[in-house]
C-alpha cells in the first residue's frame, strides 16, 4: 500500500481564495473622496457656542484656480481682537504661526474635550488641511475634526 495525498480538496480551496481575491482587488484600489464643505472667508457667530471653529480658505489666482492656502481664521468670539476685527493667520509666517498656536492653547484650556472643528474649503488638497491639525496638535487640542456638509446646489437625489 502506497498512501498518497488527495490534492483535489486543496486545489478546490485554493481557487475559491483565488476567485475571492480577483473580486475584491479592483475594491481595495478605488480610493473614496470625502467631501470637504465649502465655506465662505466671512466667520458666521453662533451664539452659545462652547467650541473653537478654524476657517481656511484656499487662495485663487485670477483665473480661479486655486493656488495654495488661504488664512486661517478662528471663528466666534474667540476669533476677535479688542477691536472686534477678525484674527486671521499664514501659518507659512513662523511669527504667525506661533501666534495661531497661542490663540488655539488659550481657546482649549476651557473647553472640556479639547477639540477643535476645522472648516476648509472643498478645492484645498487634504496634506494642506493637515497642516491646520498638526498646528491644532501643537496648540494642545486632543482632536481635530474637519467639518464636512452636503452641497445643497449639487445635491442628487436618490435613484
Amino acid at each position: 500500500m502506497k498512501a498518497d495525498i488527495n490534492v483535489t480538496p486543496l486545489v478546490d480551496i485554493v481557487l475559491v481564495l483565488l476567485i475571492i481575491f480577483i473580486v475584491i482587488t479592483p475594491a481595495v484600489h478605488n480610493s473614496v473622496r470625502l467631501p470637504v464643505a465649502k465655506h465662505s472667508f466671512i466667520p458666521e457667530p453662533e451664539h452659545g457656542a462652547r467650541y473653537l471653529t478654524l476657517i481656511l480658505a484656499a487662495r485663487r489666482n485670477p483665473a480661479g484656480a486655486v493656488s495654495g492656502p488661504g488664512l486661517v481664521q478662528v471663528e466666534g468670539r474667540d476669533g476677535q481682537d479688542a477691536a472686534g476685527q477678525a484674527l486671521s493667520f499664514d501659518p507659512s509666517d513662523p511669527q504667525q504661526r506661533n501666534r495661531l498656536v497661542g490663540v488655539i492653547q488659550n481657546a482649549v484650556a476651557y473647553l472640556s474635550d479639547r477639540r477643535v472643528f476645522i472648516k476648509a474649503d472643498l478645492d484645498l488638497p487634504f496634506r494642506q488641511v493637515n497642516e491646520l491639525i498638526r498646528i491644532c496638535r501643537e496648540g494642545g487640542a486632543d482632536e481635530a475634526s474637519v467639518v464636512t456638509r452636503e452641497d445643497k446646489q449639487t445635491a442628487r437625489g436618490g435613484g
